[in-house]
Order: C-alpha cells, then sequence, then structure tokens
C-alpha cells in the first residue's frame, strides 16, 4: 500500500487525502533533524535547533495547503507545550548551567529518544496536515489561529499519551540502524540548515537550499518505508480517527 496515495484508511471520521511523498519528506527530514539534537555539543543550540525543525515542518505544511499567514500564528502546534518565548528566554541561565547533565541525560536516553523524537515530528506533521485538509485553521484572525492550534495541540497530546505507539517507534529504530554514519551527518546537517547561520532559520522563507548528505537521504528513504507498512498505515489511521474524536469530529 502507498501512504502517498492511499486515502485514510479511518472509518470513524472524515476521508481526506494523504499527504504528498514531498511533504512526507519534509517531516521526516524535521524529524531526523530533531532527533539528532541530542547529539549537538552547543548549549542553547540544540534546543533551538529541534525547535526550529519542527517550525518548519508545521510551517511546509501550512504552505501545502495553501495557508499564507505566518506559522507563529500556531504557535501552539510546534512550540513547547510547557510555555512560550518568554519560558524559554527566562530558562537559557539554567540551561547553560546544567548543560552537561542535560546532554548527557538526553544521549543517555537516545536509543528510545531518538525514534520517539522522529514519531512526534511526524505525528505532528500528520495531525497539521489533517486539519488544514478538513478547513480547519483558516480564520484571517491570528488570536483564532492561536486558540485553535493550542486546542488541536492538547488532543495531540493526550491522544500521543493514551496510544501505543511502540509499534512506530519500533520500527523506526530498526530501520535506522543499518543507516552507516546517520547521527554525525544528521547533526551536521542539523547546523547548517536549521543553525544560527543555517539556510532556515526564518521558518517562513520557503528556503530549502541545504543539500541532504547520503546517510540522511538514506535515513529518510528508511523512516517513509516504515510509514507506508500495513500496519503502520492502520496505525496513523486509528490515530486520526482519535484526533478527529478529541476534537468534536464525527
Amino acid at each position: 500500500m502507498d501512504l502517498m496515495t492511499e486515502t485514510s484508511t479511518s472509518t470513524a471520521g472524515p476521508t481526506v487525502d494523504e499527504p504528498s511523498s514531498a511533504l512526507v519528506r519534509e517531516w521526516t527530514a524535521c524529524a531526523l533533524v530533531r532527533a539528532a539534537t541530542r547529539f549537538l555539543p552547543v548549549p542553547i543550540l540544540d534546543d533551538a535547533v529541534a525547535l526550529r525543525a519542527t517550525r518548519v515542518a508545521v510551517s511546509r505544511t501550512l504552505r501545502a495547503h495553501g495557508r499564507t499567514y505566518p506559522v507563529s500564528a500556531v504557535e501552539p502546534l510546534w512550540t513547547d507545550r510547557r510555555g512560550g518565548l518568554l519560558r524559554r528566554v527566562t530558562a537559557v541561565p539554567r540551561k547553560v548551567l546544567l548543560f552537561p547533565v542535560r546532554k548527557w541525560t538526553r544521549l543517555a536516553g537516545a536509543v528510545t529518544g531518538v525514534p520517539n523524537d522522529i514519531s512526534r515530528v511526524l505525528l505532528v506533521g500528520r495531525a497539521t496536515h489533517r486539519r488544514l485538509a478538513l478547513g480547519e485553521l483558516s480564520s484571517p484572525d491570528h488570536r483564532v489561529l492561536t486558540a485553535e492550534s493550542g486546542r488541536v495541540r492538547e488532543a495531540f497530546e493526550t491522544v500521543v499519551d493514551e496510544m501505543d505507539l511502540h509499534l512506530l517507534r519500533g520500527a523506526v529504530s530498526d530501520a535506522l540502524d543499518g543507516v552507516k554514519d546517520l547521527s554525525g551527518a544528521v547533526a551536521e546537517y542539523a547546523r547548517e540548515r536549521f543553525g544560527p547561520e543555517g539556510t532556515e532559520r526564518d521558518a517562513d522563507s520557503g528556503s530549502t537550499d541545504t543539500p541532504e548528505p547520503a546517510p540522511v537521504t538514506a535515513g529518510a528513504d528508511q523512516v517513509e518505508e516504515v510509514l507506508a507498512r500495513p500496519e503502520v498505515v492502520r496505525l496513523l489511521a486509528e490515530f486520526d480517527r482519535r484526533m478527529d474524536s478529541r476534537l468534536g469530529r464525527p
């Protein structure tokens, strides 16, 4: 079954077209970058790159659906759910001080954390795609968009917490195990594309000028193969159904 051409298999909610292969590729690249921030050795840069990677995944989805408002209007979809910009700024000194401990913890948890990071970005992209395809997140009022995207994010966190996603995470982990030199290549790609001087400092810029290193391409291919497996397609359909239910869709 081709995930890119088949429609959703969920029978409990409205049917929408699956995301294009190009859009899924963007999510996959951003997801790999998000996971690679565990290996970036610079304080603050790791969090900044992780945030930008998720933001770009959402921004690309908005553009694919013809939305022209800035990605900041739907900030709850991509930002840290524990707080916005002010919280991140005031937390900087503490993050620098605790960076060695934080980094060791993240590296120690990489075996389970990397596939979890990848899965979350893919699901954020998918959730955003579905809401847009159903005509949601379309208000001209940015305050309404922020409130609506906040409700989507709350539903997302609830569904992710409730669902057993071990199948997806395990399949992603197994698929990436055989990709040689992946972590180093993705970390460098992350710096070049999403770092302070990267080509996508601004998620609304539309830039995709940074070429993918061969290991990144191989890793993305493997993740896309996982997404096309019938058992994963069924899992994603269940994710869609639960999101619809949480957001009041019949």
